[in-house]
């Protein structure tokens, strides 16, 4: 009887491998799927994009500040003040004499 015992085990290990494999090839061939369904997607909406780029028509200015300005060609001009703002709450305080980094109860290194 032992053997029948054994020879059922085994039986039942195999079933189990079997199974995992199976499992496994599933999991693999759905995730190939997956993968060449999105991919297929993206090359789609690549040629699209470059189809709608192609039909688009080109705009020519004759303007000298077109060719400087990179901005002109997007249609957006720059500001005539270029000075950058400062913002005070940034700047350091004059009247600081400590440094801010260390905690003042803690003896220094």
């Amino acid at each position: 009887m032992p053997q029948r015992n054994d020879l059922r085990a085994h039986r039942e290990e195999l079933q189990r491998v079997q199974i995992g494999l199976v499992g496994l090839a599933a999991v693999l061939l759905i995730v190939t799927l997956a993968n060449l369904v999105v991919q297929k997607v993206r090359t789609e909406a690549i040629d699209a994009t470059a189809a709608a780029e192609a039909i688009k028509p080109v705009q020519v200015s004759n303007s000298p500040a077109a060719d400087n300005e990179p901005l002109a060609d997007l249609g957006v001009t720059p500001t005539a003040d270029t000075a950058a703002p400062s913002v005070p709450d940034l700047e350091p305080d004059p009247r600081l004499r400590e440094r801010m980094d260390r905690d003042p109860n803690q003896p220094a290194n």
